[in-house]
C-alpha cells in the first residue's frame, strides 16, 4: 500500500492533479468577485496567495518528480502553503463570528518592490474589509470551506510527506 502511494506521488498526475485543484480555487473566487460581486478583503488576497503556493508546489513538483529530494521539496512547500492558507483562512472564521482579537484593513502588506495589488488588480487588490464571506454550497461560508479543505488538505500533504521519507530509507 506505501508502495503504490509512493508511486501515484512521483507520477506527473498527482502534481497536475495538485496545479488543477489550485486553479480550481483561484477560478472559483475569481467567479465570485467578477461574477457574483463578492469584493475580496485582504484575507482573501492572502489566501489566494496562498493557493498559488500551491500551484507553485505542484509545478515544482512536477518538474523534480524523477528526483526523491524534489519530491520532498515540492510536499514541504505544499504543507507550508496548506498551513498558511489555513491560518489565513482561521482568521477569516475567528472574524466573521466575532472572536478575533485584531484588526483587518485596506492594506494588503506588500513590499514596496513587490507591488502585486498594482499590478494585478484585478486579482490582488483589496476591495473591502474583513467581516463577510459568500455562502457556498452547503451552507458553509467560503472561509468556513477553506478552514475545512485545508485541514483535509495538511494531513493528507503531511501523511503523503511521511511515505515519502520511509519510501526513500
Amino acid at each position: 500500500m506505501i508502495d503504490r502511494l509512493a508511486r501515484f506521488m512521483a507520477s506527473r498526475w498527482y502534481w497536475l492533479g495538485l496545479m488543477a485543484g489550485a486553479l480550481l480555487l483561484e477560478i472559483v473566487a475569481l467567479f465570485y468577485q467578477h461574477v457574483l460581486n463578492e469584493p475580496p478583503c485582504v484575507l482573501c488576497i492572502h489566501a489566494r496567495l496562498w493557493v498559488l503556493g500551491i500551484l507553485f508546489a505542484g509545478g515544482l513538483g512536477m518538474a523534480l518528480r524523477r528526483h526523491g529530494w524534489g519530491q520532498v521539496l515540492a510536499q514541504s512547500v505544499l504543507i507550508v502553503s496548506l498551513v498558511g492558507l489555513l491560518e489565513r483562512s482561521w482568521v477569516g472564521v475567528q472574524i466573521e463570528r466575532g472572536t478575533y482579537d485584531g484588526a483587518c484593513g485596506m492594506d494588503p502588506g506588500f513590499p514596496v518592490w513587490l507591488p502585486l495589488d498594482a499590478w494585478f488588480p484585478n486579482a490582488l487588490q483589496v476591495w473591502t474589509m474583513c467581516g463577510y464571506s459568500p455562502v457556498m454550497p452547503f451552507g458553509l461560508t467560503m472561509v468556513e470551506t477553506l478552514v475545512y479543505g485545508s485541514v483535509l488538505g495538511v494531513l493528507l500533504a503531511s501523511l503523503g510527506l511521511v511515505v515519502m521519507v520511509i519510501r526513500r530509507r
